[in-house]
């Protein structure tokens, strides 16, 4: 088995404790509360300082169980973990197994994508009350040990430095005007108060959500003319080429502008887990100085694998992500198709696939006592409708809702194996 594959029960969990000056709550997804924390290792090691905290989250800082974001003082080694100021605390309260994002980030790693985050369980006390199991995950952004590409400056607009690097996020919410259109209702939003006015965003012109910038953060500033006029150039440029009559030329056409073996693995992860998130939010594109388009790092999978009711994302069967309009026209190439049909036989043969239940049953065992104290104080059956209304349904346990979503899984590759080697 590979090395990180868990072994066992664990007895006890790494435990981080955070105060917030003067017990001040965490009410805002804007607004930082300075604190401080301490992280105490199973083996006793410990590490403490100060930091600034914040809710996070979308549709999940709705839930009971907030995720947060921390920004350190000091950029620290957490766990094992290179170190940073910039972390997450997902509370994967959607997710009754707590497993969906840890699996899919073992996934990553096995795909040999250029950065997956890292993370760790822990068990948060927060001002002294105990909030149950998060997973303590590195935040998206440049860095060395994160997504590894040059952190633009503004006087970087020579020919060579212009061109990168670009970290960028593709996002329904930072549309004008956009809709949610499930099988039980549409949810339209006219956002007239986007959270473009702060991000610079880049609209599609063939269906795809905005991508937003996430670094460079200022290409608003005039200061970041030059980079904003070469990035929406090479957006454009890339699409024109994606959607052009000779799209599948390998000198003119999409690989051009695209790195196909980032886009497989990418498209694979989010196919394979039928991932709601994958092309429509949530969905980073980083370019280097110098080279293409790479698709990751894989983020933000709870409502994967079945866990969502809404555009039968809960059947196993069924193309998802191939659905998108980028992912689409690039199954028009046989050339495209060949490369995911050798790459998905690849992982089949090294027993890849095979591997994603066996880490999940071994997971669920080890993280098994402290379940059980995480759901004394959160609900297990607590489900949003937007997952209630699909075949999911809530199984009413956790050791039921593991074995509902290797089921799942199971089924799920078997029906791309089918029809993947058609």
């Amino acid at each position: 088995m590979p090395a990180d594959y868990p072994v066992g029960t664990a007895d006890a969990l790494p435990v981080l404790n955070l105060k917030t000056d003067n017990a001040a709550p965490i009410v805002s997804k804007e607004t930082y509360v300075k604190g401080s924390f301490s992280l105490a290792d199973v083996g006793g090691a410990s590490v403490d300082g100060t930091l600034e905290v914040r809710g996070r989250g979308n549709s999940t800082w709705g839930w009971v169980k907030k995720p947060y974001r921390l920004k350190l003082t000091n950029s620290t080694s957490l766990l094992g973990m290179p170190k940073g100021k910039n972390w997450v605390l997902l509370a994967n309260y959607a997710d009754k197994t707590l497993l969906r994002n840890d699996v899919v980030f073992m996934f990553g790693r096995a795909l040999g994508m250029e950065y997956t985050p890292r993370a760790q369980y822990v068990e948060l006390n927060l001002n002294g009350a105990y909030q149950g199991v998060y997973q303590l995950t590195e935040h998206i952004r440049v860095d060395k040990d994160r997504v590894n590409i040059d952190e633009m400056k503004v006087t970087d607009t020579d020919a060579e430095k212009i061109t990168g690097g670009y970290l960028m996020e593709v996002d329904f919410r930072h549309a004008k005007n956009y809709c949610i259109g499930v099988t039980w209702e549409t949810f339209c939003v006219n956002n007239v108060n986007t959270s473009r006015d702060v991000d610079y965003c880049i609209d599609s012109k063939h269906g795809m959500q905005p991508a937003c910038l996430a670094s460079p953060e200022t290409l608003h500033d005039p200061a970041w003319a030059a980079q904003r006029q070469y990035i929406d150039k090479y957006y454009a440029d890339m699409e024109a080429a994606l959607f052009s009559d000779n799209f599948t030329d390998p000198t003119t056409g999409y690989a051009a502008y695209l790195d196909v073996d980032s886009v497989i693995s990418y498209y694979i992860a989010n196919e394979l887990f039928k991932n709601v998130d994958g092309a429509e939010s949530s969905f980073y594109i980083y370019k280097k100085r110098g080279g293409k388009f790479f698709f990751g790092p894989l983020w933000d999978f709870d409502l994967a694998s079945g866990n969502a009711g809404y555009n039968d994302a809960d059947k196993s069967y069924g193309w998802y992500i191939r659905a998108y309009p980028w992912f689409a026209q690039l199954f028009k190439d046989p050339a495209f198709q060949a490369k995911v049909k050798t790459r998905w036989n690849t992982l089949k043969a090294e027993g890849k696939l095979e591997y994603i239940s066996q880490y999940a049953e071994a997971r669920a065992i080890w993280l098994d006592k402290q379940q059980k104290k995480n759901y004394q104080l959160w609900s297990i059956t607590d489900f949003a409708p937007w997952i209630l209304h699909g075949g999911h349904g809530g199984t009413g346990s956790y050791e039921a809702e593991v074995k509902e979503m290797v089921r799942w899984q199971k089924e799920r590759i078997d029906w791309l194996d089918k029809e993947i080697n058609k």
